[in-house]
Order: C-alpha cells, then sequence, then structure tokens
C-alpha cells in the first residue's frame, strides 16, 4: 500500500498515531478524547475520519519504586467516496515508565490493533449493468466481487523521554515539559488488499516527535513548539509549528484541584515535498474539559481543486487529575 494511516492534524490530541510510548504521559490518572475530521469538504464524499479513546496512569503515588504504568484503549474510523471506503480500528496500548530522575521519566509502550477494512460493491457500476439504453442497477455479471471486506491484526511500539517539572518559577529557557519519541507502526506487516492478490502488505509507518513547553517572561503565558516526522513507504510527511497558551485561571496551589481556564492558539505547517497546508489551531481548557478546533488550510497544487479548503477538525479532551494528588511530582504540571 502506498498511502499514508489515518491521522489528525491536532497531535495533541492524537498521541496513540504518534508514539505509544506517550500513553500516560500526562499530569493526571485519567484522560478521554474525541476526534473528528472533515477533509477537503469541496470535494465530494472525502475522508471523514472519527477517533475516541481512554488512558490509564497507575503506580505514580510510590516514590520507592521506580516505575509505574499506563493502558489505553483506541478506536479510529474513517470512510469515503460513493462506494463508502472505510477503515475501522480498535485496539489497546501498555506502556510502562522508569525514573530517570525526579523529572524525567524514559518510557516503551506497545500496541496491537484489530481492523476492519471493506467498502460498498453494490454501490459499484458496472458496463455490464447498461442495458443498451440506461443504467440498470439489477443487472450484474459478478463484477466487483473481488472487492470484499477483509480484517488484520498488526502492532506497534514506541520509545519515548518524558520531562516534566511542576515549578512555575522555572527560568523560561528550561521547558516545564519535553516530550522526544521514535515509534513504529505495522511492525508485523499485516496483508492489506481487496484483492485476490494477498501479497501486498501494509508498510510499517515511523514516526519522530519532538515537543516542549516553555514558560516566558509574562505570567501564565508558554509556547511549545513541536515537531512530528512521519514516512511509510514512499509517502512522508512533517507537521511542525508552535502555539501559545496563556492561563487565564491558575489551578488552586493549596488544595491542588484543577480549576485552570486558558486559552490556546497557534500554527502548525504540514509539509510534504512542497508545503501542502497550514493548520490554525485553538483550544479552550475549563477545568477539566478542553475542546480543540482546527482548520487545514490547503496551499498545494491540490487547492485548485479544493479550493483551499482543508480539514475541519474538532477535539473533546476529559483529564482526571491523581486521587494521590499531593504526593504526585506531576500533579500541576503544564499540557496543551
Amino acid at each position: 500500500m502506498n498511502g499514508q494511516d489515518i491521522h489528525f492534524s491536532q497531535t495533541t490530541r492524537s498521541s496513540f498515531q504518534i508514539n505509544p510510548g506517550f500513553t500516560g504521559a500526562f499530569s493526571g490518572n485519567i484522560r478521554a478524547e474525541m476526534n473528528w475530521k472533515d477533509q477537503w469538504q469541496s470535494i465530494n464524499n472525502t475522508y471523514r475520519t472519527f477517533g475516541a479513546s481512554v488512558q490509564y496512569s497507575f503506580g505514580k503515588g510510590n516514590p520507592k519504586v521506580p516505575l509505574f504504568y499506563a493502558v489505553g484503549l483506541q478506536a479510529f474510523k474513517d470512510v469515503a467516496g460513493d462506494v463508502e471506503i472505510g477503515n475501522t480500528t480498535a485496539g489497546a496500548t501498555f506502556t510502562t515508565f522508569v525514573k530517570l530522575s525526579r523529572n524525567a521519566r524514559l518510557s516503551l509502550g506497545v500496541q496491537g490493533n484489530y481492523g476492519i477494512t471493506g467498502l460498498d460493491p453494490s454501490k459499484m457500476q458496472w458496463g455490464s449493468q447498461y442495458n443498451g439504453l440506461n443504467f440498470d442497477p439489477t443487472l450484474t455479471n459478478g463484477s466487483g466481487i473481488d472487492f470484499q471486506g477483509f480484517s488484520y491484526f498488526d502492532m506497534a511500539a514506541g520509545v519515548g523521554y518524558w520531562y516534566s517539572k511542576n515549578d512555575r518559577n522555572v527560568i523560561a529557557s528550561a521547558p516545564q515539559d519535553a516530550k522526544i519519541g521514535l515509534a513504529v507502526y505495522h511492525i508485523n506487516q499485516p496483508k492489506f488488499s481487496y484483492g485476490s492478490d494477498k501479497s501486498n502488505k501494509l508498510k510499517m509507518r515511523y514516526v519522530l516527535h519532538g515537543s516542549a513547553i516553555f514558560s516566558s517572561g509574562i505570567e501564565d503565558l508558554y509556547w511549545y513548539p513541536n515537531l512530528n516526522v512521519m514516512v511509510q513507504g514512499a509517502q512522508h510527511e512533517v507537521l511542525v509549528g508552535c502555539l501559545a497558551k496563556y492561563r487565564l485561571r491558575s489551578a488552586s496551589k493549596i488544595t491542588g484541584f484543577n480549576q485552570e481556564w486558558s486559552v490556546t492558539g497557534g500554527l502548525d505547517f504540514r509539509i510534504t515535498n512542497v508545503v501542502d497546508a497550514i493548520v490554525p489551531q485553538f483550544y479552550l481548557g475549563i477545568h477539566h474539559f478542553s475542546i480543540g478546533v482546527s482548520y487545514d488550510v490547503n496551499v498545494s497544487k491540490l487547492n485548485t481543486a479544493s479550493n483551499y479548503r482543508g480539514g475541519f477538525e474538532l477535539s473533546l479532551r476529559f483529564t482526571n487529575p491523581d486521587a494521590y494528588i499531593h504526593r504526585n511530582p506531576y500533579r500541576r504540571g503544564i499540557s496543551i
């Protein structure tokens, strides 16, 4: 297969597709997310992608044990075209974090997914269905029988480095939260073909990710530069940019309860062989919830068909703080 996997432009809301090693790498113990994307709206029946995930971290409360863990469940679906070509996957992720220092962890995550891919052959039209005057859907000679759905199982793994510091007075040149990691998807290269030829395999996808959150000279203002590089077969993609977060109201310093209000905005650039899209993003955080909105503005040669209309994307996130909030060194870590 020469195409890339489904993916979202809001990489802060799609860690399962960036690196299994980042599952559980957040301030809190439960996080749930939902994603929706409608791509190239000016072109009929193009990709519509949906996603849902939940992750749970445990074992962080014991300072004598240099390990803690996280598990995650994820499901994604995309569909496109008049014949509704679609791919639905569901799976689980397990991640182990190893303490390197008070604020640094090395993570290793593994992920397994079960996928079902198919289309609706009844919506195909064939020359054999022309009766001499017009199209007759009742006529068929078996055309399209090779286009049957199939299922597959694949594996992914990733390693990551996570640095998180909850000191709000840290100097601006030092990150309050930073991640860097490398992941490989479709390690087992499952068979992936609609036709009778089963030799086609899903190519491995390699992902390099780096991001950091820096404080600034302005109180409650933070910067988030980020970089994602994806390579799958002959296809590649670079997503690079920077967001700015401003906390309208900080969390309580005494009780530790998270009642933060914040706004975040910025731009990412998606680059293939050329600059393919500009992605403005906006996030509103209220208490444990965050809603994200972005839009891919297509600026490549495809804009003659897309009319600069790329993809609208919406996300919703819920993060629950740790139950042992006073003992958790990550209890007030900054996140986007």
